[in-house]
């Protein structure tokens, strides 16, 4: 529907109406809901209904948010330093826009994004993953499921994101099949249920797996050396110093020692690709709307060491492989969703991945923006919105008229310095003007 006019990504770039598209026409059906939320009305109709689509690179977020509030940006995201500026929660706890925001008719929408971000164990690794024997890998498995514990996503979220995410309980997003909600979809080995909600067990339920893991209080029972272990991360930004000594804290709370190894991405990638680094971060956004495009990532086939696949803890268990293999080309049905369930479950027991989080995405629009939907997965949605341009200018012109009041006292400010001077300096001339007569009186 669109080509591209102007390339200059280090400025702007624009899209504008492809006269020679094939042609397509507004959905004529939804999703529960969409008719309600008016997004129906243009069903039928021929897209795109945009003429001209212009990405702007802004390098600061101040004036990117500013010029949003201006009305010169449609959409915008929500950054940290703006977040309270932009939401709060209701009295039921939902997030909604501040009152400044409301008044200037901006909606607020929210969706849990099908990404994941995860820390993975190296399971080629002897401490972290095992050895050959099924005693060391059984010590191991409980070390990663201690760490499981300890670590509180649940509060990283709140610190670090605004509370813009939700804990993982498997690496399956929400809104793909085979995610499961509530009490049956909990990780039973990180997490009890309180009735309402899932609750991470406590520290020493994390200590008392540590003790049987062969680390008691943190000291390997074995050489009575401190447990010392490696997190791989990429290079990062000095914002990121808070994450990082908060995990340390984390890994602290069960007296484990933990070393930051900071490296640029290539160096990082290269330790994955070899097998090198023991603890790291990373995360995944689907490709495609199917569980098969995350599981694969846990698959013994697609391990990174071996054969250079997207398995970058290099995990295996036959039984899951078994079983992916079944799974991977299966219609949905509840066949499949008792298998996805069985993987799942091994998953969790062998805790190959801490699960992380999967984030919750905010995004601020103007009232004159319609046709919006939240869809992570589609990149092609620019053809059904539309632009409302005599309200957007309208409201431009409401946000941005001159203000002269500023300008009016900044005058009097000058006027009001500047004027003993100039009293003082006319002054000086008309004592020198009347010392000038005088001489010349008397000379005559």
């Amino acid at each position: 529907p669109y080509m591209l006019t102007q390339n200059d990504p280090n400025r702007v770039m624009v899209l504008e109406r492809n006269p020679h598209f094939r042609g397509e026409t507004y959905p004529t059906e939804g999703e529960p809901g969409d008719a309600a939320a008016g997004l129906l009305k243009d069903a039928g109709k021929r897209l795109p209904f945009i003429d001209k689509a212009v990405f702007s690179l802004e390098k600061e977020s101040i004036p990117y948010w500013n010029k949003f509030l201006q009305g010169y940006y449609d959409g915008s995201g929500i950054a940290s330093d703006t977040f309270d500026q932009a939401v709060q929660m209701s009295s039921q706890g939902e997030a909604v826009v501040t009152d400044s925001m409301q008044k200037q008719g901006i909606r607020l929408s929210t969706s849990v994004a099908v990404s994941t971000f995860y820390m993975g164990f190296n399971m080629l690794d002897a401490v972290v993953g095992g050895g050959p024997d099924e005693g060391s890998r059984e010590r191991a498995r409980k070390l990663r499921q201690a760490i499981s514990i300890a670590v509180d996503y649940e509060e990283f979220v709140s610190i670090f994101r605004n509370g813009r995410g939700i804990s993982a309980q498997g690496p399956i997003a929400p809104g793909i099949f085979g995610y499961r909600d509530g009490k049956e979809g909990i990780n039973p080995v990180v997490y009890d249920w309180d009735g309402k909600a899932p609750l991470r067990k406590s520290v020493e339920a994390a200590k008392k797996l540590l003790a049987e893991a062969g680390y008691p209080n943190g000291i390997d029972a074995r050489t009575g050396a401190p447990l010392v272990l490696n997190f791989d991360v990429t290079a990062r930004s000095v914002d990121a110093k808070s994450q990082l000594d908060w995990m340390r804290r984390q890994f602290e709370k069960i007296n484990i020692q933990l070393v930051v190894r900071d490296t640029d991405y290539n160096r990082f990638q290269d330790k994955i690709r070899k097998g090198n680094a023991q603890i790291f971060e990373w995360g995944w956004h689907a490709d495609y709307p199917d569980p098969e495009n995350f599981l694969f990532l846990l698959h013994g086939p697609q391990g990174k060491v071996k054969n250079q696949g997207e398995n970058a803890g290099n995990y295996e268990n036959p039984e899951f492989d078994r079983l992916f293999e079944r799974m991977k080309n299966m219609p949905n049905s509840r066949e499949r969703q008792a298998i996805i369930d069985r993987m799942v479950a091994i998953l969790r027991h062998d805790a190959p991945w801490l699960w992380g989080f999967h984030p919750t995405d905010y995004a601020l629009y103007h009232s004159w923006y319609g046709n919006l939907k939240p869809n992570k997965i589609a990149y092609n949605t620019v053809k059904y919105q539309r632009i409302d341009t005599t309200l957007r200018a309208q409201k431009r012109r409401d946000w941005n008229h001159s203000v002269l009041w500023p300008l009016g006292r900044l005058v009097a400010l000058l006027a009001a310095f500047t004027a003993p001077a100039v009293v003082a300096d006319f002054r000086r001339e008309r004592q020198a003007a009347s010392g000038s007569c005088f001489c010349r009186v008397m000379l005559g």
